[in-house]
């Protein structure tokens, strides 16, 4: 076949498997009117559909609520049936109309919405006419439908705020897992902040001297995950909502033979173990209150207060070191982290003599074990990997 012929098929067969699902979703309404399921005992056609077909249940009951609305919708039938949309575009279509008020005094409007979307949906894919779906009224009937489409964008928004819900659990091998639902503007909100920590120049400061290929073009649900990481690593502390009269700080319990040491472990408050290192790295900026405990787990040091860098400070080492000490290192000193030289948590003292600038990934490395640390006569740090 030559590549036109290739062409040619492949959105020849696409408009095949529309005509296929169609015939299918008209089976499953004549199905469902006749009550196949009952036959057997099923709990309804949805379920034995699903059960017969090794089909997920939540997918099938979807299936065959479209089934049933495309027998009231029969234009949308019609233009599936020749493959001219998708089954997504048909959802979209049936759904919006379905959602139109009960007590339009136009009759003719749910006809002329459908017909609408029908023309609009042979040059948009699903996603961009679920948009346009949303005021749909303002379109066909603009004499009243702008303020019907306000006030059911308005009553959208109210639902999803007060349906917004997120969970999370441990999942038992050092990491939790969760879902949530928020409404758009929340979700875009939160998409924009992780874009900006996964975007292809952010990580390319972060990795340095990584491999090109590293670097991706294009944020992966891994990559999303390590921008929402350190999306939590950079909320100030003390611009939270306060938890039980404090702010709302991550308590690290450490006991003192293991501060001392490059290996060991911390505990948080909850019980969960975090390494020596990560607690280390977090407590040079993020809202982390060590508490160091004795052989007899005796409270020996709970905070100090002068323990983050002030604003002042924190100017001071911009303009003394203007990039991340880090040997060969061009992140920007507004971008760093200010770390350390003697651990705060040893007793190391909050001032200019005792810090130095470092970038993410740099910081990173100066608090993992795995890592030598060499301090130069020029103030700046490179790193080795110990055998």
């Amino acid at each position: 076949m030559s590549d036109t012929e290739v062409a040619a098929t492949l959105l020849e067969a696409t408009r095949l498997r529309a005509q296929v699902e169609a015939l299918e979703l008209k089976l499953a309404a004549e199905a469902d009117r006749r009550a196949v399921g009952d036959k057997v005992g099923a709990t309804d056609t949805a379920s034995w559909w699903s059960h017969e077909t090794r089909q997920d249940r939540p997918a099938a009951k979807r299936r065959m609520r479209l089934a049933e609305s495309l027998d009231r919708h029969a234009p949308t039938s019609a233009a599936l049936m020749e493959g001219a949309i998708s089954v997504d575009h048909a959802q979209v279509i049936t759904d919006c109309v379905d959602r139109l008020p009960d007590d339009l005094e136009d009759p003719t409007i749910p006809e002329r919405a459908e017909k609408h979307l029908l023309n609009e949906a042979l040059d948009r894919d699903p996603k961009s006419l679920a948009i346009l779906a949303k005021h749909v009224l303002t379109v066909v009937a603009p004499e009243i439908g702008e303020e019907r489409d306000a006030r059911a964008l308005e009553r959208e928004e109210r639902e999803a705020r007060a349906n917004a819900w997120l969970t999370m659990a441990l999942d038992g091998k050092g990491s939790v897992r969760g879902k949530f639902s928020i409404p758009t503007l929340h979700g875009e909100m939160l998409k924009k902040m992780l874009l900006a920590f996964a975007a292809p120049k952010h990580q390319a400061a972060i990795k340095g001297d990584e491999p090109d290929d590293v670097v991706e073009r294009r944020p992966s649900p891994e990559r999303m995950g390590d921008a929402f990481c350190e999306l939590l690593e950079r909320l100030p502390a003390d611009k939270l909502p306060q938890l039980g009269g404090l702010n709302a700080s991550i308590v690290v319990l450490i006991d003192y033979s293991d501060l001392q040491s490059d290996i060991g472990r911390a505990t948080l408050e909850s019980g969960e173990p975090i390494s020596v290192s990560m607690a280390r790295r977090m407590a040079c900026e993020a809202g982390l209150l060590p508490a160091v405990l004795g052989r007899k787990s005796e409270l020996l040091d709970l905070g100090r207060t002068a323990r983050l860098f002030s604003g002042a400070q924190r100017r001071g080492l911009a303009i003394t070191q203007k990039t991340c000490t880090a040997t060969e290192c061009d992140w920007p000193a507004h971008l760093c982290h200010a770390h350390h030289d003697d651990s705060w948590l040893r007793g190391g003292r909050t001032d200019m003599k005792n810090a130095r600038l470092l970038c993410p990934r740099h910081h990173a490395r100066i608090h993992d074990p795995r890592f030598e640390t060499t301090h130069h006569p020029d103030g700046g740090v490179s790193f080795h990997m110990r055998t």
